[in-house]
C-alpha cells in the first residue's frame, strides 16, 4: 500500500514527510497507516483532522477517540471529554456504530472511574442507547483495531491519485483543496472547453470558467455539474 508515497524497499524506513493540518487526505491516511513512523503525526491527531473535514462520517471520530484512549494518556483527556465524543459519534452515525461504541466503552471501563455524578448520568444514557454490557477488553480492542485497519484500506483506495475522500461539509484547508485540484487537473484526460451554462460536459472534462479559472468536472446530474476549482468544489448550471 501507498507505493506512491513509500518506496517499499525491504529494510528501508518509511519516508519522512511533513504532515500538518494542511496535508491532503491521502497523506493523513498514510500517517495513520505508518503509526507515526513515516508521517510525523500521531494517528489520533490524523483521525481528528479527518473528522474535522468529514464530520458526517462517525467512524473518524470513533477511531480518534479509540486512538486517544489507547495512547499514553494525553493531558487533555478526561472522562467528560471522552463521553462527549462518544455521544457525538452516536449522533452522527444514527445507530450504525452501536457495536463499535459498545467495544469502546468496554476498552475504556478502567479509565472511567471514579466518575462525577453528572458524568455517571451521561454514561448511563450512552449505555442505554447502545445496550452496553460488560465484555472482554482484549477482544473489544482487537475488533476496534480491525475496524481501523479496514477503514485505512478503504481510504487508501478512495484517495488514490491524491483524490479527496469525498465532498465535505467540514473544514478542508485551502492547501489540501489546491493539492487535489492540481492532481485532478494533471491526470484528467477529458475534453477541454470554455464553461457555459448551456454546454454539456462529462466527468473528467476540464472547463475554463471566467471567474474561477480551470476546473475539473467531478460528476454531472440533470442541469448541474460538480466542478472542482482551485478555490474549491462548486455545483454549477450545465447542459
Amino acid at each position: 500500500m501507498f507505493e506512491d508515497i513509500d518506496d517499499q524497499k525491504p529494510g528501508v524506513a518509511p519516508k519522512k514527510l511533513q504532515v500538518d493540518r494542511d496535508a491532503n487526505d491521502r497523506t493523513l491516511v498514510y500517517a495513520i497507516w505508518t503509526r507515526n513512523a513515516g508521517g510525523g503525526m500521531p494517528a489520533a491527531q490524523a483521525w481528528s483532522l479527518l473528522h474535522d473535514r468529514y464530520p458526517e462520517d462517525g467512524r473518524f471520530l470513533l477511531l480518534h477517540t479509540f486512538e486517544e484512549l489507547a495512547a499514553t494518556r494525553v493531558e487533555a483527556w478526561t472522562p467528560t471529554e471522552f463521553l462527549s465524543k462518544v455521544r457525538r459519534v452516536l449522533d452522527a452515525s444514527g445507530g450504525r456504530l452501536n457495536p463499535e461504541v459498545r467495544d469502546l466503552l468496554v476498552v475504556a471501563e478502567d479509565d472511567l472511574h471514579p466518575l462525577s455524578e453528572e458524568d455517571a448520568a451521561r454514561l448511563d444514557r450512552i449505555r442505554a442507547r447502545v445496550s452496553s454490557r460488560s465484555g472482554d477488553p482484549g477482544a473489544a480492542r482487537k475488533r476496534l483495531q480491525r475496524l481501523a485497519s479496514d477503514v485505512v484500506r478503504e481510504l487508501h483506495d478512495r484517495t488514490a491519485g491524491g483524490k479527496a475522500i469525498g465532498r465535505t461539509s467540514g473544514r478542508v484547508p485551502a492547501a489540501a483543496i489546491s493539492s487535489e485540484w492540481t492532481t485532478q487537473l494533471d491526470t484528467t484526460k477529458g475534453a477541454r472547453t470554455t464553461y457555459a451554462a448551456t454546454a454539456k460536459v462529462a466527468a473528467g472534462d476540464v472547463v475554463e470558467h471566467p471567474k474561477f479559472g480551470p476546473g475539473v468536472v467531478l460528476g454531472v446530474e440533470p442541469g448541474r455539474a460538480h466542478i472542482l476549482f482551485e478555490s474549491g468544489a462548486r455545483k454549477l448550471v450545465a447542459g
